[in-house]
């Protein structure tokens, strides 16, 4: 990694940085400065065997605004940041940055990014749009007027125009930037960012949201959009284009469909973060999983940390491992190279290091005293519930001696003996999850919340070996949970075969603990006939089992079988009962199938004002049908539902970005004819969205796709096959 050695004594009044801006040496350099020959000799060998290309960024975190503080964006930061700098990044860190080191850091941006091979910048902050123009905005913007907004800001365009022409290597802009802000009340200033291209050279820009809508800020520890590009970063084997895949995903599913990210640019260079280097796993695991320790799996995931205090918290934790020794050594390695590296100072702009706490002002402090657990889908519970403060009350046998740092990042909403409202699965984050819970576990090894926990970190990160193992050791323990999610594994086929009657063997051991998914789950089986007889009537009993306890999922699986007849006599006015109870929890897909229900008029007296009105406020918290349907309702109108084309072409969009395929098929078809223009029909968007249905191999696309392509050219034909192909690589299926 290249190293930038500057004058770490600034001045605080030159350079309009607040104290926690500016870093002082420590004490201990002087300590260290024979080692930092030796160090230098050692990164640059171990920089050029991991990574041969030169790989650099530039993270922004701004929160520090007067207008609107935001807490999260220096958490984003420094945990980009940290995430970059063990795939071999060379990163510079810059907190809050002001009017008067913007030009500096254009200035940072042709010095430090032009020439690598893969070179990012990253942007956590408020942004808003402007005539089509993305702008940035640093911390002191003077907010009076649109116009003294508009002059402060910083023009995305004039950072893209730095890189885009570099002949070498691919540019990435990450821009995490969408946030709701009060800004946009004023005129001509809008909400989110405008969906920009790339222009020419091999440049990506990724956005955290579709365009001109709203990213959320996440009111936990980290915004949804970095936790899912840190996890995704850190998977072995995966390219640009499959980590940002993976990131659309995890933030689809983790804000239930709220917020789904999007990518514009194209590039031919294929580029991985991290390679699947085996050598690097815990050596002594057995296949049966045998030696697995908590030291060799937490090893294999900071082994590359920047982070000195990584190593010490280990040598502490573990200091009988035979990896012990290695850590001190690479501890005092990192002290080293942390203090050879120095402060990046240009300017009024300074980089921080990475190892520091982010700096936190009385504004961001005071947004940032207490966080809500995020969680999404059918179980979050009201917001109420999940607010907690950052520091709890210190008694002799309360909360503050249970909680622990694993439980805050990684408890599961799922599981009945949790200790806190827990964290939806997409929202977890990994890398300080994966820390938080090893280190736990380390000084109680024994304790199956936290080896359940860990597991679900491991599982999340994909490590799923190892995840089966600290679920099996919970699961011993009669950990429900744990079991159940040993259930799901061998269900779907995760990192292992199917194997249905595992997953039902496993499902019934926590049916008789008493956990309720896992009841819900038996009952299905029996539904589906899945590792056992197919028996609806034995279904039906498991899931009014689990319902009686008032598991809303269960509720609403007994209304689709009284709605199909499948296990009971078809009844569409129980069926309609039972999503009406259902949706009184907030289960969305129940609110939907309600919604549904009084558009039909099927067990209720029809009121289709009613049924929109239900499947919007599905939409609104993120299902993937209810759009749907809403826009088949809107698109031709019923009674005191007027007919709204523009709207119901909005929420077919929004239901096929959520995931529903059938939605691609109705948008070709109301293309080709002219539905959303009256009248006027689109075939090349038609032929666009024929093809994607086709994919998904959704029931007639390929006859409409035959009879829409049959009236294009050969030509237009090739030029929008080569459109949706660019779209899958960017988006996947």
């Amino acid at each position: 990694m290249a190293m930038h050695i500057r004058d770490n004594q600034l001045n605080e009044a030159a350079t309009g940085l607040t104290g926690p801006m500016v870093q002082k040496i420590s004490s201990f350099r002087l300590k260290w400065t024979f080692l930092i020959p030796l160090v230098a000799l050692f990164l640059a060998a171990f920089s050029s065997m991991a990574y041969a290309e030169r790989r650099a960024a530039i993270v922004v975190g701004n929160g520090e605004y007067k207008f609107a503080p935001l807490a999260n964006p220096k958490n984003d930061s420094k945990l980009i940041a940290a995430t970059l700098t063990e795939l071999g990044f060379d990163v510079l860190l810059f907190y809050d940055v002001k009017k008067a080191a913007v030009d500096d850091l254009e200035n940072a941006i042709r010095t430090h990014l032009l020439g690598a091979e893969m070179s990012i910048l990253y942007y956590a902050g408020h942004a808003l749009q402007h005539d089509g123009r993305n702008l940035l905005l640093p911390v002191d913007v003077r907010t009076g007027s649109a116009k003294e907004v508009i002059d402060d800001a910083i023009a995305l365009n004039s950072l893209i125009d730095i890189v885009k022409d570099d002949p070498v290597g691919v540019k990435l802009v990450i821009l995490d930037a969408c946030r709701n802000n009060p800004l946009t009340a004023k005129k001509g200033l809008e909400e989110g960012l405008a969906n920009i291209e790339a222009g020419a050279g091999q440049v990506l820009i990724a956005f955290a949201t579709g365009a001109g809508e709203v990213a959320y800020d996440g009111t936990g520890v980290n915004s949804p959009y970095s936790s899912a590009l840190a996890n995704a970063l850190q998977q072995p084997g995966l390219d640009i284009y499959d980590t940002f895949r993976t990131v659309r995903g995890d933030v689809r599913l983790a804000t239930n469909g709220s917020q789904i990210p999007w990518i514009t640019g194209s590039i031919e260079t294929k580029f991985v973060f991290r390679a699947n280097d085996l050598s690097k796993a815990p050596s002594e695991v057995t296949a049966a999983n045998e030696a697995l320790t908590i030291d060799q799996v937490l090893w294999y995931f900071i082994q590359d940390s920047p982070d000195p205090t990584d190593f010490e918290r280990f040598v502490k934790a573990f200091p009988k491992s035979q990896l012990a020794e290695e850590a001190l050594k690479r501890s005092k390695l990192q002290i080293a190279a942390l203090n050879q590296r120095g402060l990046f100072v240009t300017g009024a702009l300074a980089a921080t290091s990475i190892s520091t706490e982010p700096p936190a002002g009385a504004d961001t402090a005071a947004a940032g005293a207490e966080f809500v657990f995020q969680q999404a889908g059918e179980r979050a519970v009201s917001e109420t519930f999940r607010i907690w403060p950052r520091e709890m009350p210190a008694t002799g046998s309360g909360m503050k001696t249970l909680v622990t740092d694993c439980d805050l990042y990684a408890a599961d909403p799922n599981d009945p003996q949790r200790v806190v409202p827990g964290v939806t699965n997409g929202l977890v984050n990994v890398r300080d999850g994966l820390r938080a819970c090893g280190f736990a576990l380390a000084g109680d090894p024994t304790n199956p919340r936290l080896q359940y926990q860990f597991g679900r970190v491991l599982e999340i990160a994909r490590r799923y070996d190892w995840a089966e193992h600290f679920y099996e050791l919970a699961g011993e323990q009669q950990y429900s949970a744990a079991l159940v999610n040993l259930g799901y594994m061998a269900r779907v086929g995760m990192g292992r075969e199917v194997d249905y009657k595992r997953a039902f063997d496993l499902y019934m051991k926590a049916a008789s603990l008493g956990n309720l998914r896992a009841r819900t789950n038996v009952g299905s089986a029996y539904i589906r006939g899945q590792g056992v007889p197919k028996i609806p009537e034995e279904g039906i009993l498991w899931y009014k089992l689990a319902a009686s306890s008032g598991w809303s999922n269960a509720i609403n699986a007994l209304g689709d079988s009284f709605r199909r007849g499948t296990g009971v006599k078809k009844d569409d006015v129980e069926a309609a009962k039972l999503y009406a109870a259902a949706a009184d929890a907030g289960q969305i897909d129940a609110i939907n199938n309600l919604g549904r229900a009084y558009v039909s008029g099927l067990g209720v007296q029809k009121d289709v004002k009613r049924g929109l009105d239900l499947m919007l406020r599905a939409t609104e918290m993120g299902n993937q049908y209810a759009p749907f349907y809403a826009a088949r309702l809107l698109l031709k109108g019923d009674g005191e539902v007027s007919r709204d084309t523009s709207r119901a072409l909005a929420l077919f969009e929004l239901s096929a970005r959520r995931g529903f395929e059938d939605a691609y098929l109705e948008l070709s078809k109301g293309y080709a004819q002219g539905s959303f223009a009256r009248g006027k029909p689109d075939l090349r968007r038609a032929y666009f969205n024929a093809l994607l249905a086709a994919r998904f191999k959704v029931d007639k696309a390929e006859q409409t796709l035959t009879s829409v392509g049959e009236k294009l050219d050969a030509t237009a034909r090739k030029a929008v096959e080569g459109e949706v192909e660019l779209f899958v690589q960017q988006n996947g299926l």
